[in-house]
């Protein structure tokens, strides 16, 4: 993807005759809407990158769902880093340093996303329930001259601490259920957690993420299945906790079988077959 420019699709018609079907714009977000969504989180810390993927869901979907209200006939939807970070800024109420380095790196490479909702993005459910909602995500940042392939960043404020690397377009589905939030085909992210996680996750290199899950607890509390590509045929999963402050704990505390319960729930099997995107982008 040339930043937020949209590329045309060639479509074969009948040999040899091909017609370029261009792109539909797509709706671009203003701030106002975005600092809308994120208002409605709930009572956990804004400002960690153990809560990160939760908040950033959690405002995409509020934001897909009013759009489907609004205009039901859109389906994609392009957000500005810009727009997201300030409204991220002012829904935190802190400064920029206080921002947790996920969010400062996206700023900083100045990572724009690119949502597709239509009703294409879920061909077939093979085993499991239906989602709710399903989301296919682009977050990537102009292939200009000069424009680094990839980013990574240590957060040390984070625990565990962890070292992400973004590649310049990543790519995942994001499907609500009733009972969490699924991430899914994850392509263009790595991970590599210290501390207790590192034990979990015990690899030479940088595992692929590929797919995580997420449960919330009445009292805000996250519990997080996370699967990862260590090499080819080679797979881990590991589970994690997370306190509303975004503090990380490894499996699940032995006085919270509330916790338990959400972990066995989430280990049920999902296999989707997803469709085309409805536009081809990047």
């Amino acid at each position: 993807m040339v930043g937020p420019a949209l590329l045309a699709l060639a479509l074969a018609l009948s040999p040899p005759v091909l017609v370029a079907q261009a792109c539909a714009e797509p709706y671009r977000v203003p701030r106002a809407e975005i600092l809308r969504a994120m208002s409605a989180h709930g009572p956990y810390s804004l400002t960690s990158t153990t809560t990160a993927m939760r908040f950033g869901a959690e405002a995409l979907l509020a934001i897909v769902r009013q759009r489907q209200r609004e205009s039901p006939g859109s389906t994609r939807i392009h957000i500005s880093q810009a727009d997201w970070f300030a409204a991220h800024l002012e829904t935190a109420g802190v400064t920029y340093p206080e921002m947790s380095a996920s969010a400062r790196a996206a700023f900083e490479h100045h990572q724009d996303a690119l949502v597709d909702y239509g009703p294409q993005v879920v061909e077939r459910v093979l085993e499991g329930p239906a989602p709710r909602l399903a989301l296919d995500v682009t977050i990537f940042w102009p292939d200009s001259a000069g424009a680094a392939s990839h980013f990574s960043y240590r957060d040390t404020l984070s625990v565990p601490q962890v070292e992400v690397y973004d590649d310049r377009v990543v790519r995942f589905k994001l499907l609500e259920y009733d009972d969490m939030l699924l991430f899914d085909q994850i392509k263009g992210i790595s991970v590599r957690p210290f501390g207790f996680l590192s034990a979990v996750f015990a690899v030479l290199g940088k595992p692929d993420l590929k797919q995580t899950r997420i449960a919330v607890s009445a009292d805000q509390w996250q519990v997080i299945r996370g699967h990862v590509k260590v090499f080819p045929g080679i797979s881990k999963t590991g589970t994690a906790t997370i306190e509303p402050g975004g503090r990380g704990h490894e499996g699940v505390p032995h006085d919270r079988p509330d916790l338990r319960d959400l972990a066995g729930a989430m280990r049920g099997s999902v296999k989707l077959r997803y469709g085309e995107p409805s536009c081809q982008a990047g």
